[in-house]
């Protein structure tokens, strides 16, 4: 089906809907952190009593709802409830603290949120704070969980035979997401039916429908998992998750045991996986897609390496607001390249500086982009007029280049870019040479500001284990290997670990912090 088939009033409700009810006898989830297990006929009961329980309580099309937690088998309930009901969704940072959820809050405004029991009270003060009527739910234990709220209101419903919410689809977004937290203010991104329908009817004619396991690592605030539970349950899979995702020993206990076949996984996910190739055997998956970030050249290849000689491992470059990917991925292109542009999307890169379009191949700009993606910043109006074109384009904020076959590459975000004198320099390409060094297990430069050279890049280094790496040898890589306004004036700071957002990426607005506050080597 196309996405001009679907009728005129369809939306992502109607679609999960029929795809739950197609499949009732099969295995819908599985939670490998306790063994646990749901069926597509228990998944849609459940559901449908939360919609009912909803209605009754009184919330409408377009009355927004924030869920939060690990990926349990209770997460996709209030998921699949709130599109059933036209509800708009705003997946919360299982780790947000209080001021965190406070901004989150006061852009989204949801009349009703769903959360552990462990951070009601963040919820309940964040809430009070900005002096919102918002029903707090608790999934595990509490005054008024998923179980009570649905016990308490299902029974007010007395349609017996329910059917998907109808509304005006201009005027509802089914997915709020968030978006630019790491370096930037958060954003959330607000979504229409018509371009999320075109985008999964793409990926659903590039799904092999002999998969029947996914693993789904991805958090519940990332885009990934919002269009998880419907890609799956489209062709009748099995979403296998953990609700225990900080415990790299479950996750390798699920890959051995339940042998999935199909996975999107961070950079992070993979240099970890890679670190402990002795105990997984990645042999089992069909097809792997790295997504999130840059993935290093050298830890790439050392992970196909472990892969099935059949697996199709491809990174994919795109953004939440694109809806993903927005360049195909050319498996058998050269190396580092991150795919060429296909028909759904209209590309262009442009400098940075001057918005001048870049015609020859090799000359890194910044990549805009103009097809299916998110409709605006919700509730920010001058936030949304300040990342579109006249022409309708969409400014991504990442730096990439084209070469003369029309490969494209990946360089950097826009935000990381530092001038030293003048000159450019990109945070992943020192973080990649730093990253060859056996010393060292993770990295992450950022610039200092200085009112001689404007700025100065500083490494922040993790060493590996028993590493005695030093400042020098780290710096002296750099000299060998980069030009001489690329050394690392700024110097090097040796750090137990990074942060890390939920989703796998650096929290690069948290590491310059610390360069700046800490001693340098």
């Amino acid at each position: 089906m196309s996405s001009t088939e679907y009728p005129p009033n369809y939306h992502f409700g109607h679609l999960a809907f029929e795809s739950l009810s197609l499949h009732t006898d099969r295995v819908c989830q599985i939670d490998a952190a306790t063994g646990a297990e749901e069926s597509y006929e228990s998944v849609l009961k459940r559901s449908i009593s939360l919609a009912k329980a909803l209605r009754a309580y009184g919330l409408n099309p377009g009355d927004v709802m924030a869920i939060g937690g690990p990926n349990h088998l209770d997460i996709c309930i209030p998921h699949f409830a709130a599109l059933f009901n036209g509800l708009p969704i705003v997946g919360v940072d299982p780790y947000f603290k209080y001021d965190e959820m406070r901004a989150l809050f006061e852009i989204t405004r949801p009349k009703i949120a769903f959360c552990q029991n462990e951070s009601y009270d963040t919820y309940a003060k964040a809430a009070e704070d900005l002096k919102l009527d918002v029903k707090l739910v608790t999934f595990d234990e509490g005054e008024c969980t998923m179980k009570k709220f649905i016990d308490m209101y299902e029974a007010l419903d007395p349609v017996e035979d329910f059917k998907v919410a109808e509304y005006d689809l201009d005027k509802v977004y089914p997915f709020l997401i968030c978006t630019s937290g790491t370096s930037g203010k958060l954003k959330v991104a607000a979504f229409k039916n018509k371009p999320l329908l075109t985008k999964i009817h793409f990926f659903r004619k590039a799904e092999d429908p002999s998969l029947k396991t996914t693993l789904v690592l991805s958090p519940v605030n990332w885009i990934s998992f919002f269009f998880s539970p419907i890609i799956v349950a489209t062709s009748g899979g099995i979403r296998l998750q953990t609700s225990n995702p900080d415990n790299y020993d479950n996750i390798i206990d699920m890959i051995n045991k339940y042998k999935p076949e199909k996975a999107l996984l961070s950079p992070a996910h993979i240099g970890s996986l890679l670190a402990r190739h002795s105990e997984v055997d990645l042999t089992c998956f069909k097809t792997i897609t790295g997504t999130g970030s840059k993935l290093y050249l050298d830890v790439k290849a050392g992970f196909k390496k472990l892969l099935a000689s059949d697996c199709m491992f491809v990174e994919a470059y795109g953004q939440t607001e694109s809806i993903g990917s927005v360049l195909v991925p050319n498996v058998f292109g050269p190396p580092g390249s991150c795919g060429r542009p296909g028909d759904m999307y209209s590309i262009k890169l442009v400098d940075p500086d001057t918005g001048v379009e870049i015609k020859e191949p090799n000359v890194t700009g910044e990549i805009l982009v103009k097809g299916p993606g998110f409709s605006c910043y919700y509730n920010d109006p001058e936030e949304t007029e300040k990342w579109f074109t006249e022409d309708g384009f969409y400014k991504t904020g990442d730096l990439l280049y084209r070469d003369e076959d029309n490969n494209y590459y990946f360089v950097d975000r826009c935000k990381t870019l530092m001038k030293y004198r003048n000159f450019h320099i990109y945070p992943a390409e020192l973080e990649e040479v730093i990253n060859r060094h056996p010393g060292v297990k993770d990295v992450c430069v950022v610039g200092v500001e200085d009112p001689v050279d404007g700025q100065r890049p500083v490494a922040c280094v993790v060493r590996q284990g028993d590493s005695n790496v030093t400042a020098q040898e780290i710096k002296d890589l750099i000299i060998r290997n980069l030009s001489k306004n690329k050394e690392l004036r700024g110097g090097v700071i040796f750090l137990d670990n990074l942060p890390y957002t939920s989703t796998g990426k650096i929290l690069r607005s948290k590491v310059k912090e610390i360069a700046i506050n800490a001693k340098r080597e």
